[in-house]
């Protein structure tokens, strides 16, 4: 089952869940920014280690009820990795369009659980290799242009305007070739979001 059928069958579960008991719909509207802790998964050889960047973007979120809700995103983010082959020492940096499309669960008015799945269209890339001959090549043909993955996170809530947004993000596609073999990524994302529109409307 591919990532756009894993995400319709999340929805309609979600809104048959509610369809009989949804008083209330409650969307907003905001902005968000953190920073991203990126792995990509190569060889034991190469294995990069955990590359710091950030995001940044808007979001969307409509509350089905005081129990499920949606939240749908866009978000300019880099990611990358760094690691050393003999005596020479190569970056490789991405840039992304990600949109996350997640389900989310409210257990109280202060934590929000989310589940869901990302898509990351690259934007810009490059390779970068110090130690013996420079070398840089812009863009990237290593990094692919298209990848896709799983989320999951908590959200803590502070009152109605901002809230704390942790998130794990689990490639299930790969995103960088090296040697001819593709790999993987994963990114933990850290973040703050703010509402700054919020609307009510009763639905039925």
């Amino acid at each position: 089952m591919n990532g756009k059928r894993v995400l319709l069958v999340l929805l309609s579960m979600m809104l048959f869940s509610v369809g009989a008991s949804a008083q209330m719909v409650k969307a907003s509207f905001g902005v968000t920014g953190g920073g991203i802790a990126t792995q990509m998964h190569t060889e034991p050889a190469t294995s990069a280690p955990l590359y710091i960047s950030g995001y940044g973007g808007l979001f969307s979120t409509v509350n089905f009820g005081e129990l499920l809700g949606a939240r749908v995103g866009v978000n300019y983010a880099m990611q990358g990795g760094q690691y050393s082959i003999g005596s020479a020492n190569i970056s490789v940096d991405q840039s992304y369009i990600n949109i996350p499309v997640c389900v989310l669960i409210n257990l109280k008015s202060f934590i929000t659980l989310e589940a869901g799945l990302y898509r990351n269209i690259l934007l810009n890339s490059s390779y970068n290799e110090n130690g013996g001959d420079n070398v840089t090549i812009s863009p990237d043909e290593g990094a692919l242009a298209y990848n896709f993955g799983a989320l999951a996170g908590i959200s803590f809530n502070f009152g109605k305007v901002m809230f704390l947004n942790m998130r794990y993000n689990h490639g299930l596609s790969k995103s960088y070739v090296m040697y001819g073999k593709g790999y993987p990524s994963s990114a933990i994302t850290v973040g703050l979001g703010f509402n700054i529109i919020s609307t009510k409307k009763k639905a039925f």
